[in-house]
Parts: structure tokens; C-alpha cells; sequence
């Protein structure tokens, strides 16, 4: 009866340290897919990067395992005319959370290029 109950309390920490791992993946695409609309937008309304920011963290409020703390958002944009290229780049602090054990928080990170797209 001890091994089997050592089995399911290994097993349990297994599981939980997976839902961690799964809950990363899916911080890192929320801030893709969030960063990726921002470009889109940035490239159409260059001007308006508090609309974009807020897109970023909308998609991040919408992860189905949660775990995301507040976007920062940095636009390289040269110029606002028809063509330019331009990146966006979001970070979000991410602290893993298993029980037992203690990681160093790290920062995720997201760059989308994208051009202008609106013509004067």
C-alpha cells in the first residue's frame, strides 16, 4: 500500500509541474498572438500605441490558464509614413509556480515586425 501511495504522490507532482510547463506555452502564445495584432493595427493607425498596448493585454486577460502579470510594450517606429518598417516588442514578467520548488522569475519576450500600411 506505501509503494502505491509514493507512486500517486509522484505522479501528482508530475501532473502539476506538466500544468506549469502547459501554463508557459500559453503566457509565451497569448503575448505572440496579442503582439502580433498590435503590429497589425500599429501598421494601419501608427499613432495610436495605447490602443495597441491594451490589445496586447486583452489577449493575455483571455489566457485560459491565467498567470500573466502586466505588459510592457516598446514601439521602434522611425517615422509614421507609408512604409516604414517598425517592431513591437512586449515582455511580461512570468514566475513559475510548482510546489517544492523555487525558480527565478524571467521575462518573456515578443518581437513582430510589421510596415506601414497607412497612406497618407
Amino acid at each position: 500500500m506505501k509503494k502505491i501511495d509514493y507512486l500517486i504522490s509522484v505522479l501528482r507532482k508530475m501532473l502539476e509541474q506538466l500544468i506549469e510547463m502547459a501554463r508557459e506555452v500559453s503566457v509565451k502564445h497569448a503575448l505572440d498572438i496579442g503582439t502580433y495584432r498590435a503590429a497589425r493595427y500599429l501598421s494601419i493607425v501608427p499613432s495610436d500605441q495605447a490602443t495597441a498596448r491594451n490589445m496586447v493585454q486583452a489577449e493575455l486577460d483571455r489566457n485560459v490558464l491565467g498567470g500573466a502579470g502586466s505588459v510592457q510594450m516598446i514601439v521602434d517606429m522611425p517615422s509614421q509614413s507609408f512604409q516604414t518598417v517598425f517592431s513591437v516588442t512586449a515582455e511580461v514578467p512570468y514566475q513559475p509556480v510548482i510546489p517544492l520548488m523555487i525558480f527565478a522569475p524571467k521575462t518573456l519576450r515578443v518581437i513582430h515586425s510589421q510596415s506601414i500600411e497607412a497612406y497618407p
